[in-house]
């Protein structure tokens, strides 16, 4: 809503500057989105009289005028064709400015001189789109005798500034004039001015019957019929008052339907009486499938939830919306009906939402018209069409349905009041500040029974008044205090907060980058890298891309991958942490956990000085999830299972990951035929379930002496079936060793020449310790050659 200052002072006198007005009105409540000053960047302009107009001699387009500017005649050269002589026109003199820095100087145009410039309105500032037809392509000319020499800005009512109002949607009553110089009042003190409806009847009564159909649909339905109006521009005032709220002026009669509807902020609409086609309006819900063309010329097809006004035939017009075409005011219309009324707001909001048609009248319906102004609103447009059109205004009005204008109550008291703003507040004081907000109070006592108007209507609970007075008293007087704390806890990150930066942190220190990515993705791969034949679908997706809930944060690492690759960028590591969604059903809400992603292709940790890097591989991927186990503490508690159940995934290079006994994810290289079909080079994955991973607890950590005793280790050598994984070989020498035995390490594992195609040569360091004294080497092979042993029972082969 845009409230221009100098229409305002109409309805109630400002005393102050737009600055302090705009700051105590944001402070009060209604925040002050922009001020758009007029007045900003211009100098010396004037209202110029043309004398004389002559053709250019030098210029087909351009005409040479003599122009009366008060204290002398100057020559002025101008290309407008609407330039005419006997006019009177806005000049900008010399050494004067125009918004977009633009100095007007003294200059030869094709030879000629002129002295300065006559001006169109938007070369002072008004929008393109709101300048009305006439003075799109030329300069403005007034419609009435001026005073040559004066300040042009006051003559066309722009020595203003406007406060455009960002409302917050229960504050419809500042969504016009009267209420934003209520707003004001509440502020500022001051009376507040209704606007003149003092219009004379002329004989003739209303021949227009109404007919409710429906008082679900429309409550209350009004109408006036003035005839003899004469269609022209309306007064630059009312022109200039719309354009400053960011309307089109159309015609005079259009013009006032719109003008009441920003002062009185209750929507009207205009039909042309001869071409209604009936003597009687009647208002229904539209029939499903009923068509009718409204006034941007487009056939509608209605559903059961319109409000159509008809004709008793066919609709006229889409109620709360949009007109009709064939009833539209037009330049040959004589005779007028004004439509005021009531809507159901929530059907209006249905309709406009669904054939995109959003007005300043739908906006105002959807959240529900003051009562109380549907009539004066009905009286004004009367008293207008009368002033301004030359329209008779035939005696009484037509109505249909129950307008209920009596003020609501709601209780409270001094007490509650206090008790919720901390305030010690006299009850006259609370009464004081409810008058300047033009509530009545009945006061006994402590309790107060306050009286809202319709135009309030967003005022219904006792809390809602506690608001009022807080913001009319003002914020700035409420008390401040500290909040009380029996038992203060340092704020510090929860124990998943501080695991998840440490995952984050160990990732992108071993150069992976983080990577965020929508949480849908297409029906085909919501099933891979899952067991889930299947993901949860949208109702209405934005496009088969964007159809499902993920399953796994793998296909769009992929995706970004390929992106990557596409653009020359062969070595990439990414990693994500967000959630995926398992469906329960269409219907069910979706369990949804936290998982940590990550893809790696191409060379990690190239050095080309050094020629070195580390191939991404599936050990390079397993070796970034143990670092990150490690410094999460559960190293120990993890192991890699083989698997061949992922169709995307290399069946021998691919491994589930355990926590103990639970499987947290898995981690290997892609298929190749998926590799393939991507376009990428080898490529490996892991996926963890993060919720399970941060849910283990750590204990303390306890401290260990360093040995004073040096360790002794053995180094062997064993030929295994290749299937058989490492981690086998691992629990049987750990089963054996009985003491002493304090780390197994694996440091090769060779197949190739001298290997059989099925075997594979695993090479193991043992490493003994007593912490106690000194191991001699009689004590370690005591210890050694079960282990031996044991790995012989198994089958195992001992290389020398």
């Amino acid at each position: 809503m845009r409230v221009s200052k100098e229409w305002l002072n109409d309805f109630i006198e400002i005393k102050t500057d737009i600055n302090e007005l705009s700051e105590k009105i944001t402070r009060g409540g209604i925040e002050v989105d922009d001020i758009i000053d007029y007045t900003k960047d211009i100098k010396k302009l004037v209202v110029g009289y043309v004398e004389e107009v002559s053709q250019h001699p030098n210029a087909d387009k351009l005409n040479i005028c003599r122009v009366n500017t008060g204290e002398e005649v100057k020559q002025i050269v101008c290309g407008a064709e609407n330039v005419r002589a006997d006019t009177y026109v806005i000049v900008c003199q010399v050494g004067g400015r125009l918004p977009g820095g633009i100095k007007i100087k003294k200059a030869k145009l094709r030879g000629e001189v002129s002295e300065g410039m006559i001006c169109s309105l938007d070369e002072i500032g008004i929008p393109g789109e709101y300048v009305p037809k006439e003075y799109q392509d030329g300069i403005f000319i007034f419609q009435d005798e001026q005073v040559a020499g004066a300040d042009a800005l006051s003559a066309v009512y722009l020595d203003d500034q406007v406060m455009e109002f960002d409302l917050t949607p229960n504050r419809k009553d500042a969504l016009s004039m009267i209420g934003a110089a209520y707003e004001t009042k509440a502020l500022f003190g001051g009376k507040v001015n209704r606007p003149d409806v003092d219009f004379v009847e002329v004989d003739d009564t209303v021949d227009v019957s109404v007919v409710n159909e429906d008082s679900e649909a429309v409550p209350y339905y009004s109408l006036r019929v003035v005839k003899d109006v004469e269609i022209k521009p309306a007064p630059v005032w009312m022109q200039i008052r719309l354009i400053k709220a960011g309307i089109r002026p159309i015609n005079n009669v259009v013009d006032i339907s719109n003008y009441v509807l920003l002062e009185y902020g209750q929507p009207l609409h205009m039909f042309d009486y001869d071409k209604i086609g009936s003597s009687e309006i009647v208002t229904r819900f539209a029939e499903e499938g009923e068509k009718m063309t409204t006034l941007d010329d487009k056939e509608r097809s209605l559903k059961s939830t319109d409000i159509v006004i008809t004709n008793g035939k066919e609709p006229i017009a889409l109620a709360g919306v949009m007109g009709g075409n064939f009833s539209e005011v037009t330049d040959q219309t004589r005779n007028v009906v004004i439509e005021s009324a009531l809507f159901n707001p929530v059907s209006v909001r249905k309709t406009s939402g669904r054939l995109n048609l959003r007005s300043e009248a739908s906006s105002r319906f959807e959240k529900g018209v003051s009562h109380e102004f549907v009539q004066p609103a009905l009286e004004r447009a009367a008293y207008l069409l009368e002033q301004y059109a030359g329209g008779k205004v035939s005696a009484g009005y037509n109505a249909d349905g129950e307008l209920d204008t009596s003020n609501s109550v709601i209780e409270t008291s001094r007490d509650f009041i206090n008790n919720r703003l901390g305030m010690t507040l006299e009850t006259s004081e609370i009464e004081e500040t409810l008058s300047k907000l033009g509530l009545e109070t009945v006061v006994s006592g402590d309790d107060l029974e306050i009286n809202i108007p319709s135009r309030r209507d967003d005022l219904q609970i006792a809390e809602d008044i506690t608001e009022e007075v807080a913001r009319i008293y003002g914020y700035d007087a409420l008390p401040t205090s500290l909040p009380r704390f029996e038992n203060i806890t340092p704020g510090k990150l929860t124990d998943e907060q501080s695991k998840l930066r440490i995952i984050r942190h160990q990732l992108e220190a071993l150069g992976l980058s983080q990577s965020i990515n929508y949480a849908l993705t297409s029906k085909e791969k919501a099933t891979q890298f899952t067991d889930r034949t299947d993901g949860l679908k949208l109702m209405m997706p934005m496009s088969e891309d964007r159809a499902v809930l993920r399953n796994s944060l793998i296909p769009h690492l992929v995706d970004n991958v390929v992106y990557n690759n596409s653009r020359q960028q062969k070595d990439v590591q990414l990693f994500e942490v967000g959630r995926v969604f398992i469906s329960k059903g269409q219907d069910v809400q979706p369990d949804e956990v936290e998982k940590l992603g990550g893809i790696i292709t191409g060379q990690m940790n190239r050095t080309d000085w050094l020629g070195s890097d580390v191939p991404a591989d599936f050990y390079a991927a397993k070796g970034i999830l143990d670092s990150v186990f490690e410094k999460l503490g559960i190293v120990d508690n993890i192991n890699y299972i083989p698997v061949e159940d992922y169709p995307e995934m290399h069946p021998g290079r691919t491994a589930d990951i355990a926590l103990g006994e639970s499987r947290i994810g898995f981690v290997g290289e892609l298929h190749p035929k998926y590799e393939k079909d991507h376009d990428l080079d080898q490529t490996v994955v892991f996926e963890v379930n993060l919720d399970e991973l941060l849910d283990v607890k750590l204990g303390s950590i306890e401290y260990e002496v360093l040995p004073k005793y040096p360790s002794i280790s053995r180094d062997i050598a064993l030929v295994a079936d290749r299937d058989v994984p490492v981690s086998t070989l691992v629990d049987i020498i750990e089963g054996a060793a009985k003491k002493y035995l304090v780390d197994v390490y694996v440091f090769d594992v060779y197949d190739g020449d001298r290997i059989e195609d099925d075997k594979k040569s695993v090479a193991i360091r043992l490493t003994y310790l007593n912490k106690e004294e000194t191991l001699t080497d009689e004590a370690v092979e005591e210890i050694h050659q079960p282990v031996l042993d044991a790995l012989k029972e198994e089958g195992f082969v001992l290389r020398g």
